[in-house]
């Protein structure tokens, strides 16, 4: 027996606020982001892991993530 789940309900990007919302629309413009990215100062966000984590718990925001190497040291890129 085969279960089948309905596609996620559409993300109210109404409610996104503040470092949220900058993320979000950084994100669904195709782009990636990693704690070391330039666009971290520019999106002025403190904690990316933190955001990323609002996206996806609190708005459903279905966000990919991978592990990449920046300077000898590994970190998460994140896009959607």
């Amino acid at each position: 027996m085969e279960i089948q789940f309905p596609s996620d309900s559409p993300i109210n990007t109404d409610k996104l606020g503040g470092q949220n919302k900058r993320l979000y629309d950084y994100l669904i413009s195709g782009k990636r982001i990693h704690c070391f990215h330039e666009a971290m100062k520019e999106l002025k966000i403190g904690y990316l892991n933190s955001r990323c984590s609002d996206l996806i718990n609190k708005f459903g925001v279905q966000i990919k993530k991978e592990y990449i190497k920046v300077n000898d040291t590994t970190v998460v890129e994140y896009s959607i």
